[in-house]
This record gives C-alpha cells, sequence and structure tokens, in this order.
C-alpha cells in the first residue's frame, strides 16, 4: 500500500485543508520571505555601515595628519616669530642700556 502524502496546508492534520488553514499557511510562508528579505536588507545595511566606517577611519586619519602637519608649521612660524621679537626686544633694552649709561655718565662728569 503507497504511503499517503500529508498536504502542508492541513495544518491541524485532520486530512481535510479549510480557508482557514491555507489562509494560515499563505500567511506563514509570506511571513518567512518577509523576514528572509528583511535579513538580506539588514546584512547588506550592515556592510554598507562597515564600508562607511572604514572611509570616515580614514578620513579621519588624513585630517588628523592633516593637523599635524598645519600645526607644525603654525609652530615653526610662532617660533620665527618669536625669535624676531626676542632679537628687537634685546636691540631696544641694549639701546636703553647704552642711554642709560650715557645719562649716568653725563650726569656723573657734571656733578
Amino acid at each position: 500500500m503507497a504511503e499517503e502524502v500529508k498536504n502542508p496546508m492541513d495544518l491541524n492534520g485532520d486530512g481535510k485543508v479549510t480557508l482557514g488553514e491555507r489562509a494560515q499557511y499563505y500567511a506563514g510562508k509570506a511571513g518567512e520571505k518577509l523576514e528572509n528579505a528583511t535579513n538580506k536588507v539588514a546584512a547588506e545595511l550592515k556592510e554598507d555601515a562597515k564600508a562607511v566606517g572604514a572611509k570616515a577611519k580614514c578620513k579621519a586619519k588624513e585630517v588628523g595628519a592633516m593637523a599635524s602637519v598645519k600645526a607644525k608649521e603654525v609652530g615653526a612660524k610662532a617660533k620665527c616669530k618669536a625669535k624676531e621679537v626676542y632679537a628687537d626686544a634685546k636691540e631696544e633694552v641694549s639701546e636703553a642700556a647704552a642711554k642709560a649709561k650715557a645719562k649716568v655718565s653725563e650726569l656723573t662728569k657734571k656733578g
């Protein structure tokens, strides 16, 4: 005797497939397809997010490197300006010291 094949839509196993069982069966199949599609989209979005994250990390490194170079340039300019200011101040102090020495000399000769 041949084995009877059970209809997958016969959800309660009574050998009859009602309209309600058909609706439940197809709703379940639709749910599975929706879940599979959702999982696929989620996986693709996860990969896209990883790619965007990698690009952002790379860009951050580039910006950091540019900022470091700019900071070195600014530091070099500041150092150069500090040397100029120091040289000017040294010259002004020397001139003031010479004037003071001359004034002291002048006052001691008068006195």
